[in-house]
């Protein structure tokens, strides 16, 4: 910031008539009026340095984020999509640790169930020429809605990373889904700040402008968490662990940090404490986080996150996504001890299924045998070290689809490279 950005044009030219009055020297004459141009120039050059994206979606309300190099105020002009009237919702601006200034609005008093288009002002001045647009939160229990879930992002792409293929997979349906979970290890190698604008945010401008989502943290996450990951997202609760309610169904995000959780008897206790209190209305409950528990990957078993298996099957927990192993497997359904649910065994369509449903999708951006994770990997049902754990594996980069629908849900394992459906499954209720 130069020395004038505090001072409108009019002081800095009652500033220059003063400094003419008391006999300033001629160079200062002729040079003073280009100071006094291009400071002023300067000022109000505000740029957009990291494009919208939508955090906190729940109930009638949601924030909108983004950065840029200079800013005092911070300002939203939403409507329902179709209608004239503009409303204005004012926000804060705060320094970040990256040197750039974050713009945060808070919108509420949303209409349910409602397609919202809005622009984003610092200064009171658009920061894009383009309308943006999303969905406001599911309430209903019988809505339907569809969401994405993927893990292991931020690989640099010249580490031969794919977070690139993966924003244009997802930008070609993203009008479709209604918010996304990303699974940890979101920005590699060790959750910098400076590096998720890099390896990150300009990958995803054509989705997390319209998307809303709610992220874990992974062990690359968890290089000063309180400095990086912290700075970068506004989640419920404390950030590390949290729920949310969206349509008919409770999400809960977890912190398994390096496999061996963030806090992990606090954490714990306050899971079963957050699965006591589910709302009725919701038929589904998900958890998501970064480690596996029982795995036919490469990764080893997590005792930690088994440790959890009786939790999950106590209140009733129905799906479990995680990342961490660069690949993609669904587990044939478990029971609290972890012993496969023999009668669903090899089954894609499980109705009333008693137990969970365990997904790894951890391809997003980083393929085990690619680049910087180099060892080669081909999943294999008869070399898993739990005999018949494994339902389904698919050795290639892709990200998770789901559609809620009352008491069913669709899954679609989609390839980032081709959108070809590398798998399907569905759970049901009667």
């Amino acid at each position: 910031m130069n020395e004038y950005s505090d001072y409108s044009y009019s002081t800095v030219m009652k500033i220059y008539a003063l400094n003419l009055r008391f006999g300033q020297s001629l160079a200062w004459f002729i040079l003073m009026p280009l100071i006094i141009l291009y400071s002023c120039s300067k000022v109000s050059e505000v740029e957009l340095k990291r494009h919208p994206y939508l955090q906190s979606a729940e109930g009638d309300s949601l924030s909108v984020l983004w950065r840029t190099n200079t800013g005092s105020s911070a300002s939203v002009s939403y409507r329902p999509s179709g209608e004239d009237e503009w409303k204005t919702a004012q926000g804060e601006i705060r320094s970040t640790n990256a040197g750039l200034i974050e713009n945060e609005v808070l919108l509420s008093n949303l209409l349910p169930n409602t397609r919202y288009e809005y622009q984003i002002l610092t200064n009171g001045n658009p920061m894009s020429k383009d309308v943006y647009s999303f969905s406001s939160p599911r309430i209903s229990s019988d809505s339907s809605f569809t969401f994405f879930a993927v893990g292991d992002i931020g690989e640099p792409v010249e580490e031969q990373g794919q977070p690139d293929i993966l924003g244009n997979a997802l930008a070609r349906s993203v009008s479709q889904y209604d918010l996304g979970l990303l699974l940890g290890d979101i920005v590699y190698p060790e959750g910098e700040s400076e590096m998720y604008d890099e390896n990150l945010f300009k990958h995803f401008t054509e989705v997390f402008p319209y998307v809303p989502v709610y992220t874990v943290l992974g062990n690359h996450d968890w290089h000063e968490p309180e400095d990086n990951y912290m700075q970068e997202w506004k989640l419920p609760n404390n950030e590390h662990y949290y729920s949310f309610d969206y349509g008919q169904v409770h999400f809960i995000g977890l912190d398994s940090k390096n496999g061996e959780f963030h806090q992990f008897e606090e954490q714990k206790k306050w899971l079963e404490s957050d699965l006591k209190d589910v709302p009725q209305s919701a038929q589904w409950i998900v958890v998501f986080l970064h480690h596996n528990g029982k795995s036919c990957t490469y990764k080893d078993d997590y005792p930690k996150v088994v440790e959890l298996y009786p939790i999950f099957e106590e209140y009733g927990v129905d799906l479990v996504l995680n990342g961490h192993a660069h690949t993609y497997e669904r587990l044939n359904p478990m029971d609290g001890r972890g012993e496969i649910l023999q009668e669903f065994s090899g089954k894609s369509e499980l109705e009333n299924l008693p137990g969970f449903l365990s997904i790894t999708i951890g391809s997003g951006g980083k393929l085990r045998g690619v680049g910087s994770d180099p060892t080669p990997f081909e999943p294999s049902a008869e070399d898993c070290r739990h005999p018949g754990l494994l339902a389904h594996a698919v050795h290639d980069w892709a990200y998770l689809e789901l559609t809620v629908e009352g008491r069913r849900i669709r899954g679609r394992a989609i390839a980032t490279n081709t959108l070809e459906v590398v798998d399907s499954f569905e759970l049901s209720k009667d």
